[in-house]
């Protein structure tokens, strides 16, 4: 599957399942997918977005939305989400949509249950509701498309759910369906068919009395709701057990579900047998029902304000830039407004002529007037209020001060002054010349101007005493070029803009500016371009957007450059920027020009004190393909030591030339890293940019070697030829710091596979996914896993590596085993083939166990599980106890469980705890676990219990946090049945707790309908009373 939509919406990409963050991307991709294969008009996409009241802009915002959506999902080359006049087609294949699958699966398990063949109804309907998450597109601004398919979908799920529920009763398996029903009747109270089950459920467990009583309390719910009794098949029910024989004998009560189990080390666990998992899907499904799923959408939580716009009285977004409109003289109200006490000479309104096509950014504005009026008041009154915008070249801080400044400009009666302090050239403004022009403009006759500058400076805080200034000062170099230039008397207000962040300056008010938002992007294009040529080609109109990256200054030259040329198709434009390498050369017009502004703060460096260029330094991370970079990446990229890399890191987001979204994290503006890439290749050679790319990918390949030793040290690993050092790897105390890195690094190393591939570092490429697969594996982060080993099994065939194409095969059909894929066997036979064409015989026991651990999972315990695994079991008999012997064996006790073959499975998993042992590897868990689940079936209830808290011991010191959660899940349930009713309701909630905490959200519910359970009144939550 790509998408899924039982639930909130999520797609699948490179970083694996990921939500969408803009709440209207959300909402077009689920019109589109709702109705895939299907053109959607355009016009229907702006009803279900907008309604009745779209903006007048609103064709351009789908098309705005269409292009961030295509590079989300991966469609950068427009084959899946396609334009069809007049409107959009979203393509996709079988089973691409969860959706589609669900209801296919809930089809096929129809069908079985009328053939009365029960037992594949069960495993059919129990996979359809494991795919269920919670209501449909649970996250995403209810429409009438999407509330009326959410309605239906709500009332499948209930169908499918009581379906699961009549097989398992068919099955036998009445007695586990007890718990997850009573739960149901409760959110369903009025649905019949619920509670004609729950009673057919007791009646066939041999509690017929009970089932008496859900009849008396189904028809009191009934009267009290409706006034009327209950329908006839209810009613029947009851005749016919009231009728049956009262001498049938009531079997054993129940104890809860019991949780499946991990079927190897750091993997989730296949189900124990499908018994199991038609409870598991019941229960699941009714907890998630309960929460959200049967209430209408306003209810569940769906809301139709769309994300990602700034909370009232915050400053999201940046500012856009406009032109300047023919200067106006100053209204009368203005003139007359101090004269009396200031002669006209000495009055200065030196603003630049206002902006004529200023686009948004009101709330900008609001805040930076605010900030200008009332600034530090209330805290000092004596200080001057000092306002600094400060942002990257192209933002349009200009534009915005000089907006703003005109806004407050009738608060200052006495005067504006306005300079430009060229901080980003080569020879900024004296501090000096500028007082000396300030107090000529304030009526100091120019033989009375000081020679000095601390004596101008004097003069011009005593000239400025008590009269009410504005000062803009635009385009400072730093603090110590704007601190004398500041007035000493709080009559008067100061606006500073700035490339540079000046966080020295004191007493001083921030406002950084960021780029445009879509709407705010659109707008100030529409403006220029006009609305109706802009409505004309959206498609065109949103490519440009995307390319510009919300940049104000690429914007309006694109803009103007349309505006100047009408023959001109805004596509022709558009066609011209897809080149990223001549974008720049695309984005200037006039004197205004992207590269041109990039290229003044660039010419602004200055080699640091470490001695690092900054400038070769910004020229180096324009190499990198991931989207952000670690401090220590960087260090690596730079060949430099860490500390010195960090100052001149700092000092490049100092210079609004590189952003640092979190401490010792790095990345680029778009169309600054294309910068980067063109001054990198103008300035650099070729041997020194391979080299700092090889430094890097090749460090992190040992870094992540490192961190996969921490994780599993004992584990079966690719060998590798002794090396020329190179820069120094991570190292890592403990598991959890190498997790942590590598869940921060996440996307960064599957960005790392691919641009080695891309490269030529075939080596990198194969080796880095496998050395990875450790913390794949104790993530789950199985899409990262395909997606890398791929590329992987590409470049060792590329590079003739037989045995590293063999390692890449195997791993990749695991992670498809672990995502139920059946592709999984294709590449594990071909891996299987190649190791024993070259005598790999540890390799080939590896392969053996993932097929018998697919076949387990995908086609159940039969003859092909356990002949792979038995034949892996004896491939690794004559090595001794090796880890993987231990895996082979834990699953081959996997197959026996499912089989019933209780003594044969306890068997397995102690000779694999034995091996485990002797190895400290994360597998004794595991066994462990599993042993106290065979005591668990045997009605051990000690001895289960005791296996469990060891395990769960494990686990814990492992750092195996998918374990702890199964092992406290199966722990709750043995201390229920024991009638320890507080210590499984606590271990029950610890298994909650982390189950939520790493997305596991079918076993969360699972868990969750086991602490109901618990709660009903039922005793153990059992079912006895």
């Amino acid at each position: 599957m790509r998408f899924r939509v039982l639930g909130p919406l999520e797609v699948q990409s490179a970083d694996g399942w990921t939500a969408i963050s803009a709440a209207k991307w959300r909402q077009l991709l689920a019109c589109l997918l709702l109705r895939s294969g299907q053109l959607v008009p355009t016009d229907s996409l702006i009803l279900e977005l907008w309604g009745d009241v779209p903006p007048s802009t609103a064709n351009n915002l789908v098309s705005i939305y269409v292009h961030r959506l295509k590079k989300v999902i991966g469609d950068t080359e427009g084959k899946m989400l396609v334009y069809r006049a007049p409107g959009y087609v979203l393509r996709v294949g079988p089973g691409d949509v969860d959706i589609e699958h669900f209801e296919s699966l809930a089809a096929d398990g129809r069908t079985a249950l009328a053939a009365a063949d029960a037992e594949r109804a069960s495993a059919l309907l129990g996979e359809a509701l494991r795919l269920w998450r919670g209501p449909l597109l649970a996250d995403v601004p209810p429409s009438p498309l999407i509330a009326s398919r959410a309605d239906r979908m709500a009332e499948l799920w209930l169908t499918v759910t009581e379906l699961r529920v009549e097989a398992d009763i068919a099955c036998g398996r009445a007695v586990q369906a007890v718990p997850g029903l009573r739960g149901l009747v409760t959110e369903h109270p009025l649905r019949e068919r619920l509670w004609a089950l729950l009673m057919r459920a007791l009646e066939a467990a041999g509690r017929r009395a009970e089932a008496l009583e859900i009849y008396a309390q189904a028809r009191q719910v009934i009267a009290d709701e409706l006034g009327v009794d209950p329908g006839s098949e209810l009613q029947r029910l009851y005749a016919d057990l009231l009728a049956a024989d009262a001498s049938a004998v009531a079997p054993a009560p129940s104890v809860p579900q019991r949780p499946r189990r991990p079927s190897r080390p750091g993997q989730r666990p296949a189900p124990l047998e499908p018994d199991d998992d038609a409870l598991a899907a019941v229960v699941a499904g009714a907890i998630a029902e309960s929460r959200t799923a049967g209430v209408p959408r306003e209810a569940a939580g769906a809301s139709d304000v769309e994300s990602g716009e700034p909370p009232s009285g915050e400053i999201g977004g940046a500012i856009a830039i406009g032109t300047f409109a023919d200067p106006s003289a100053a209204s009368a109200a203005q003139q007359a407004d101090g004269m009396a006490h200031v002669p006209l000479a000495a009055r200065p309104t030196q603003l630049p002529a206002d902006i004529a096509d200023f686009t948004g950014r009101e709330t900008h504005v609001d805040h930076l007037c605010g900030l200008l009026l009332g600034g530090n008041a209330a805290r000092s009154p004596g200080a001057v209020r000092v306002v600094v915008v400060n942002g990257a070249a192209g933002l349009g801080k200009t534009a915005l001060a000089v907006h703003a400044a005109h806004q407050v400009s009738q608060q200052f009666p006495d005067g504006q002054l306005y300079v430009d302090l060229l901080g980003a050239s080569s020879q900024p403004a004296s501090p000096g010349e500028v007082l000396a022009r300030f107090l000529r403009d304030l009526g100091i006759e120019g033989d009375k101007v000081p020679a000095k500058d601390d004596e101008r400076a004097a003069l011009y805080r005593t000239t400025l005493t008590g009269r009410r200034v504005l000062i803009l000062l635009d385009n400072a170099k730093d603090a110590a070029q704007v601190r004398s230039l500041l007035p000493g008397s709080s009559s008067c207000a100061v606006l500073v803009t700035t490339r540079n962040r000046t966080s020295d300056l004191a007493s001083t008010r921030f406002l950084d500016l960021n780029v445009l938002e879509d709407t705010e992007a659109l707008a100030l294009f529409a403006r220029i371009v006009g609305e109706e040529r802009a409505a004309a080609e959206p498609d065109a109109t949103a490519e440009i957007l995307v390319a510009c990256a919300g940049l104000p200054l690429a914007i309006r030259i694109c803009a103007a450059r349309l505006a100047a040329r009408s023959s001109w198709r805004i596509a022709t434009l558009a066609g011209r920027l897809r080149n990223v390498h001549r974008r720049l050369d695309e984005l200037k017009t006039g004197d205004l020009a992207v590269r041109a502004s990039f290229q003044v703060s660039y010419d602004s460096l200055r080699t640091a004190s470490n001695g690092i260029d900054p400038a070769r330094a910004f020229r180096l991370l324009g190499l990198w393909a991931g989207t952000w970079i670690s401090l220590s990446a960087a260090a690596a990229l730079l060949g430099e030591p860490e500390d010195d890399v960090a100052d001149v890191l700092e000092a490049l987001v100092d210079i609004n030339l590189l952003e640092s979204p979190a401490p010792d994290q790095y990345r680029f503006h778009d169309l600054l890293r294309v910068y980067a890439m063109e001054r990198a290749s103008a300035e650099e050679s070729d041997d020194a940019r391979d080299a700092a790319v090889d430094r890097l990918l090749w460090w992190y390949l040992d870094s992540a070697q490192a961190a996969a030793d921490r994780v599993s040290p004992q584990r079966y690993q690719i060998s590798r030829p002794p090396d020329e050092a190179g820069y120094p790897a991570l190292a890592f105390g403990t598991v959890d710091a190498a997790l942590a890195w590598y869940d921060d690094e996440r996307a960064n190393l599957v960005a790392a596979t691919r641009q080695a591939a891309g490269a030529g570092l075939q080596e990198v490429a194969w080796r880095l996914p496998p050395t990875l697969f450790p913390l794949f594996n104790r993530r789950g982060n199985w899409a990262d896993c395909v997606t890398t080993h791929r590329v992987g099994a590409d470049s060792a065939q590329k590079a003739g590596d037989r045995l590293g194409e063999a390692w890449a095969l195997n791993q990749l059909g695991f992670a498809l085993v672990s995502l139920r894929d059946p592709d999984a066997f294709g590449y594990l036979e071909r891996a299987l083939e190649i190791r024993q064409q070259l005598g790999d015989t540890r390799g080939e026991a590896q392969t053996a166990i993932v097929l018998g651990l697919g076949h387990l999972q995908m086609h159940g315990a039969g003859e092909d599980a356990l002949r792979y695994l038995k034949h892996a079991a004896e491939l690794l008999e004559p090595m001794g106890a090796t880890s993987h012997r231990s895996v082979a064996l834990n699953n081959l006790g996997e197959v026996y469980f499912a089989l019933g073959d209780l003594d044969a499975a306890a068997q397995c998993y102690l000779q694999a705890l034995e091996i485990a042992r002797e190895f400290g590897s994360n597998a004794e868990g595991h066994a462990l676990h599993n042993l106290g689940l065979v005591y668990l079936r045997q009605r051990r209830l000690a001895e289960a219990t005791a296996r469990l808290e060891e395990a769960l011991l494990k686990h814990r010191a492992s750092g195996a946090l998918d374990g702890e959660a199964w092992t406290l899940k199966s722990l709750g349930t043995a201390q229920a049945e024991a009638g320890s009713v507080a210590a499984a309701r606590n271990s029950l909630a610890g298994a909650l707790r982390i189950f939520e905490q790493i997305g596991y959200r079918d076993d969360a519910a699972e868990t969750e309908a086991l602490l109901a359970s618990l709660a009903t009144g039922q005793g153990d939550g059992t079912g006895r009373r």
